[in-house]
């Protein structure tokens, strides 16, 4: 049974019950108030329905309750019964009474259950912890958000009062120091601190603890709450940043602006100037701030330039166009100088109207003169075009009469057909053109076909034994000379390579096939035309084998003069121990012929006779492979000490000469593979060469011997301070016989090129800039892996 119907029921029974007791104490009488039965039937109301359903039933029961009385006692009223009837309808009404408080003390409670219950949802559901704490500080209350924020029982928070645990600790001294300062001064707590959440991290937390008076406890107590501000403290941090960058990001603007080599601006649309970098200053020499107030930055525009100045300004500002205007300045020292200025509009932001006017002033003095001095130049040429013109067209008229009666030959010929073949070729990607020609005879045939001689002068004529020019004009290009169609390919290749110019010899085919050396030289002119000339080599051809023929025979004198020199020189050499051995056999023999020889003095001459015949077997063995360039006995060699000892072996020479000596060497220098005496003797050769060169010219005379380090070699070079070598003596410095001097036979730098390369170098002559010669070879650096050879 649900409450519904159970009410009814009892209200049901309610109503029968009064009934029953009005007609009770309507017929009898008796010395009892039967109406104090009413009371049941209000409880049973109360029980069923509400206060005011209470108050009406009271009234209902004290009205059956007078009307009973009425009714039994209207004949026959007493004191007592109406005392009675008064007595009942007071505890009736007196437990109406009672019963109507206890319905709206239980509907209080409820209220009171339903606000607390109301509270305490409305306490859990905000996104925020609360917080209740007593005047000492201790909290007393926590709702749920505490555990979600922090995954921390409350209650077991409150018994313990650990809730700064959570507090990151590096804020708890903070925190701990504002709230005894809050407590002790009943003051409001707003902090902000980090606080640990139930993943582990920290998020920033709003604290904020205000005191408030509480009736219930009649004393101040604390409330406070919690609230992630996480988001917004980074988003401040984030803008201060921001506004730091920004702050930087003005100051490298205004650096940016400074530091432009020109002047920058903005105004408004009306023309009015708000900014000018420093450079304004700079330039004019005026205070950048002052013009920007008073707007008198016309005054320092040239008064010639103002008005058209300011008319494209009002037009170009007018009509939201771009500014650009050239005028003159006046500068800080008072001179005007060409400036160029272009202002650009911008609008404020998107999509407004409003625009500024952006722009920048740069100085372009030295263009403008520049141009000037251009135009000035160009009137100049324009005169000069007219006059080297008409120069030309007289040129031209005694170019056509040279080309005609001149001596020397002329062919014109016209390429202009086979250059559109070779452009066509360029264009299909053929880079190799004479590989091209040679696998396409038939092309190569058809483009040589299309080469004309356009003219021919009688020179030309003559040369080939035509006496008219127009039969040798008929003939095709190509038949002209022995291997006409290389020729003509040669020049096909001169243009395939953007070259204008090409010679060389060649053999021409005359008349009647006599055929002609020629030395050709060919340029390319304009509209495909090619212009050659001949020389005639026939002479100096016959005077060429001439030559040959003398220099054959010199060459066998050069020779025979060789074998010569180097026979005296060896037997310069073999005299001396050829006579000592002849002195020695003649005194053997004697002593041998004595009527007592003397065995043991006849030994010792025949054992010096020995000494000496292999001294002479030596010299011929060390003859030999100079002649062959044979072996050589090598060792390491110093060549800084080599270099030192060869100027102390020349001190005297070169003092009586008054030259100095001077080594340029590192301390330590590799050592190399050689030969020391014949280095020595390339040394002391070089260096003698040098002083005799420098012996007659005045000033300083220096002789430098330069060491250097390259790698797997080191370079020698002697160098002097004398006029050098003389351009024609170049290619035969080194040709054996030559020499410049009067008593030289010309073999010393042939033998010292030939000792050189024996160990491996190769030595070379050039001329010093500022004057002097200079003579250097490299030599390989001794290694490990070379074998050990004798000291020399």
């Amino acid at each position: 049974m649900n409450e519904g119907v159970r009410n009814v029921l009892m209200l049901a029974v309610a109503a029968i019950g009064a009934a029953a007791v009005f007609w009770i104490d309507s017929i009898a009488e008796y010395d009892f108030a039967v109406s104090i039965l009413y009371l049941p039937v209000l409880v049973l109301v109360s029980l069923a329905a509400g206060h005011a359903t209470v108050l009406r039933a009271a009234q209902i029961c004290v009205a059956l309750t007078v009307a009973a009385w009425v009714v039994a006692h209207f004949g026959q009223p007493s004191p007592s019964s109406a005392l009675r009837c008064l007595f009942a309808c007071i505890a009736i009404g007196v437990t109406a009474a009672l019963l109507i408080s206890r319905k709206r003390l239980e509907v209080a409670k409820r209220d009171l259950e339903r606000s607390r219950s109301e509270l305490e949802l409305f306490a859990n559901s905000v996104p925020f912890v609360l917080w209740r704490s007593n005047p000492e500080g201790r909290i007393e209350l926590l709702n749920e958000r505490w555990t979600t924020v922090t995954g921390l029982d409350r209650l077991t928070v409150i018994a313990e009062q650990n809730y700064n645990d959570v507090v990151h600790p590096d804020d708890i001294a903070i925190l701990d120091e504002t709230v005894s300062h809050a407590v002790a001064t009943q003051t409001v707590t707003d902090l902000k601190v980090r606080v640990r959440q139930t993943d582990g991290s920290y998020r920033w937390m709003q604290i904020y603890d205000n005191p408030a008076y509480s009736p219930l406890s009649d004393r101040v107590e604390r409330f406070g709450g919690l609230s992630d501000v996480h988001n917004e403290v980074m988003a401040k941090e984030q803008l201060q940043d921001l506004r730091a960058e920004l702050e930087d990001s003005r100051r490298e603007l205004i650096n940016f602006t400074n530091s432009v080599p020109q002047i920058l601006w903005r105004a408004d649309r009306h023309a009015n100037v708000d900014f000018y970098n420093e450079r304004f200053t700079e330039v004019t020499g005026r205070d950048l701030n002052a013009v920007i107030e008073r707007q008198d930055w016309i005054e320092d525009f040239h008064p010639d330039d103002r008005e058209a100045y300011l008319a494209n300004l009002e037009k170009s500002f007018s009509a939201g166009k771009e500014l650009r205007e050239t005028f003159r300045l006046r500068h800080a020292d008072g001179s005007y100088r060409w400036m160029s200025l272009v202002g650009r509009p911008v609008p404020i932001a998107d999509g407004s109207d409003q625009i500024r006017y952006y722009g920048g002033v740069s100085d372009i003095h030295d263009e403008v003169a520049a141009h000037q001095r251009v135009r000035d130049l160009n009137e100049t040429l324009e005169q000069r075009v007219a006059d080297r013109t008409t120069e030309l067209l007289r040129t031209e008229r005694r170019y056509a009469g040279l080309f005609d009666v001149s001596n020397m030959t002329f062919v014109e010929v016209d390429f202009s057909a086979a250059e559109q073949r070779i452009d066509d070729l360029k264009t299909r990607g053929v880079a190799d053109l004479r590989g091209y020609m040679s696998a396409h005879p038939v092309e190569l045939a058809d483009t040589l076909g299309s080469i004309r001689t356009v003219r021919v002068n009688e020179a030309m004529a003559r040369l080939l034994g035509y006496d008219d020019v127009a039969n040798l004009v008929s003939h095709p290009a190509a038949d002209l000379a022995e291997d006409g169609a290389e020729l003509l390919l040669r020049q096909l290749e001169m243009y395939f390579a953007g070259v204008d110019h090409i010679d060389g010899p060649a053999v021409l085919i005359g008349k009647g096939g006599r055929r002609i050396p020629v030395y050709y030289n060919v340029t390319r002119l304009a509209d495909g035309l090619h212009l050659a000339s001949c020389v005639d080599l026939t002479d100096q051809m016959r005077i060429e084998e001439m030559r040959r023929a003398a220099q054959s025979e010199l060459a066998r004198a050069n020779r025979v003069a060789t074998v010569g020199a180097l026979s005296a020189s060896i037997a310069h050499e073999l005299n001396q121990p050829i006579a000592s051995i002849l002195i020695d056999a003649q005194t053997g023999l004697r002593l041998a012929l004595r009527d007592v020889p003397d065995i043991e003095k006849v030994a010792s001459i025949l054992k010096r006779v020995e000494r000496t015949a292999q001294r002479v077997a030596g010299i011929v063995q060390r003859t030999r492979e100079n002649i062959v360039a044979g072996r050589r006995a090598v060792e390491e060699i110093d060549l800084r000490r080599l270099a030192e000892d060869t100027r102390d072996l020349l001190a005297h020479d070169l003092a009586g000469a008054a030259t100095t000596l001077q080594i340029d060497s590192p301390r330590s220098i590799p050592l190399i593979k050689g030969d020391p005496v014949e280095l020595q003797q390339v040394l002391v050769n070089l260096v003698s060469n040098a002083t005799d060169a420098m012996r007659d010219q005045g000033g300083q005379r220096r002789i430098t011997i330069q060491l250097l380090e390259e790698g797997e070699l080191v370079r020698v070079r002697v160098m002097d301070t004398g006029p050098g070598i003389p351009d024609e003596d170049f290619e035969r410095m080194f040709e054996p016989f030559f020499t410049t001097k009067p008593t030289g036979i010309g073999m010393g730098l042939q033998i010292c090129r030939s000792a050189i390369e024996a160990m491996g170098g190769q030595l070379s002559v050039t001329n010093v800039v500022g004057g002097g010669a200079c003579f250097s070879f490299d030599l390989p650096v001794a290694t490990a892996e070379d074998e050990p050879a004798p000291k020399a």
